[in-house]
C-alpha cells in the first residue's frame, strides 16, 4: 500500500481499533449467551449478505446480542449448548469470549496485508495503543506480540483498563484480515473464571480464522 493510501485507510483503521476491545469484551456472555434458551445458529450472513461468519468448533451465534448495519457488523459467539439449551448440542473444549466484526471498504486483500508493518508501527506507538485502551490510555496497554501470516495480522495485547461488569483476562488475541471487499476482526478472551493461557488463546483464534476464511472462499 502507498503512504497515501495508508494515510486515507489511517482514519478508518483508527475507529477500528478504537472499538476492537469494546465489542469484543461484552458483558452479554454470562447474561445472555450462558442463560438464554434460544436457537442458536452455528453462523451468520452480515455485509448484505456478502460475508459469512462461523465460529470455532463448539460455537455458536448470540443472536440478540450481535448486529449488522450498512457502517459495519459485530458477531458474539458462545457455547452452542448454552444458547440452545441443549444437551446434545456442541460445547466448546475452552469456553472464551469470541467475537468477530466487519467494517466496509477493506479494498483487496493483498493491498490490507502489505499495509502490515505500518499498522504494526502504529500499534505499538502511543497513539495506537490509546486506541485499543478501553480508558483511551495508552499506558494502560501493552504490545505482547504482533505476526502475521498468509494474510492475517495476529495481535497479543494486555490492557489493565478497568472494565466494570467485564470478567475478562487481561491479555487477548486479536486477527486483523480482508475478506470481500471487508476489514475483519476476530478476538479471542479468556474468562477471569475459566482462565486460558495464551497459547489457548492463540490456538482458539487460529480455528477462527480458519474457518471464516474457508466460509468466504
Amino acid at each position: 500500500m502507498t503512504t497515501r493510501a495508508w494515510a486515507w485507510h489511517r482514519p478508518r483503521l483508527l475507529t477500528l481499533l478504537a472499538g476492537f476491545l469494546l465489542t469484543g469484551c461484552v458483558d452479554g456472555l454470562s447474561n445472555s449467551a450462558l442463560d438464554a434458551h434460544r436457537a442458536a445458529p452455528s453462523a451468520i450472513q452480515v455485509a448484505g449478505g456478502r460475508l459469512t461468519i462461523v465460529g470455532p468448533r463448539g460455537f455458536c451465534v448470540d443472536t440478540s446480542a450481535s448486529r449488522d448495519a450498512a457502517s459495519g457488523a459485530f458477531v458474539l459467539m458462545g457455547s452452542c449448548a448454552s444458547l440452545s439449551g441443549s444437551l446434545t448440542a456442541a460445547r466448546p473444549r475452552d469456553l472464551a469470549v469470541v467475537t468477530a466484526s466487519a467494517y466496509p471498504d477493506g479494498g483487496a486483500a493483498a493491498e490490507f496485508a502489505a499495509s502490515f508493518p505500518a499498522m504494526a508501527s502504529f500499534l505499538t506507538s502511543p497513539a495506537g495503543r490509546a486506541a485499543l485502551s478501553r480508558s483511551g490510555k495508552a499506558a494502560s496497554v501493552q504490545i505482547l506480540a504482533i505476526t502475521s501470516r498468509d494474510g492475517v495480522m495476529f495481535i497479543h495485547a494486555e490492557d489493565r483498563a478497568p472494565a466494570p461488569g467485564q470478567d475478562v483476562e487481561l491479555d487477548y488475541w486479536r486477527a486483523l484480515l480482508a475478506l470481500k471487499g471487508q476489514i475483519i476482526t476476530l478476538s479471542v478472551l479468556g474468562l477471569k473464571a475459566q482462565p486460558l493461557g495464551p497459547d489457548a488463546k492463540r490456538s482458539l483464534l487460529e480455528a477462527f480464522v480458519a474457518k471464516v476464511q474457508a466460509a468466504n472462499r
